[in-house]
C-alpha cells in the first residue's frame, strides 16, 4: 500500500546557502527602499517633530534591518563551513573504503600499519577540527579594526569607482594601395625609385 505522505527529498546546503544569500539580497533591498523613502518623505514635508520623529524610526528600522544581514551573514559562513566538513568527511569515508579494500601482501603488513597509524592520527586530527564550531557571533573584532577596515573600503571603492585615463590615440599607417599598372610602368617605377636610392 502506498503511503499518502512523500517522504520530502533532502535539500543539499549549496541550496540552503542560496536560500539564505537570496536572503541577504532580499533585506539589501529592503534597506534601499526604506532610505528612498525616508529621502522623499523629508523632500515633500515640513521639517517638523512628527517628521523627525518618523525619520527616526526609519533609521531604526534600518539599522535593525542591517543587524538581520549580518546574522545571515553569520549562518552562511557556518553553512559553507559545515558544507567543506561534509566533502572532508566523504572524503575520509572513500579513504576509508579504499584502506578496507587494498589487496596487501604478507611482507607489507609492517607498512601497512605504519600507513593505518598516520591515518589514525590525520583522521583524529581532523575529526577534532570538525568538532569545532566557528562563532562567528562572538568574532573580536576591535573598533580600531573596524575603522581601519573602513577606510580601507573607501579608498578601495574609490580606485573601483574612478574614471580611467584616456588611452592615447594610434595613428595608423597604411601601405598605399597600388593602381592598376601594366607591367612597363611597375618596371619603370622600381627602376627610378632605385636610381633615386642610389643618388643619396
Amino acid at each position: 500500500m502506498l503511503s499518502c505522505w512523500k517522504k520530502k527529498e533532502r535539500q543539499s546546503i549549496s541550496t540552503y546557502i542560496n536560500d539564505m544569500k537570496n536572503l541577504d539580497h532580499t533585506l539589501e533591498l529592503m534597506i534601499n527602499r526604506v532610505h528612498q523613502d525616508m529621502i522623499n518623505m523629508t523632500k515633500n514635508q515640513q521639517p517638523t517633530k512628527h517628521l523627525a520623529r518618523r525619520r527616526l524610526m526609519y533609521k531604526k528600522h534600518i539599522q535593525n534591518i542591517e543587524n538581520r544581514r549580518n546574522n545571515v551573514l553569520s549562518r552562511i559562513l557556518q553553512l559553507e563551513n559545515l558544507h567543506l566538513n561534509e566533502m572532508q568527511v566523504n572524503s575520509l569515508k572513500s579513504l576509508a573504503h579504499a584502506h578496507k579494500h587494498s589487496t596487501v601482501q604478507a611482507e607489507d603488513v609492517e607498512e601497512l600499519l605504519d600507513k593505518l597509524e598516520t591515518f589514525k592520527d590525520d583522521f583524529d586530527e581532523i575529526n577534532t577540527t570538525l568538532t569545532r564550531d566557528l562563532d562567528f557571533e562572538a568574532l573580536d573584532i576591535s573598533e580600531e579594526d573596524l575603522m581601519k577596515e573602513l577606510e580601507d573600503c573607501v579608498v578601495q571603492k574609490a580606485e573601483l569607482t574612478s574614471k580611467p585615463a584616456d588611452p592615447e590615440p594610434v595613428e595608423l599607417l597604411f601601405p598605399e594601395v597600388p593602381v592598376n599598372e601594366n607591367k612597363k610602368d611597375v618596371w619603370q617605377r622600381k627602376f627610378f625609385e632605385k636610381v633615386r636610392t642610389v643618388g643619396v
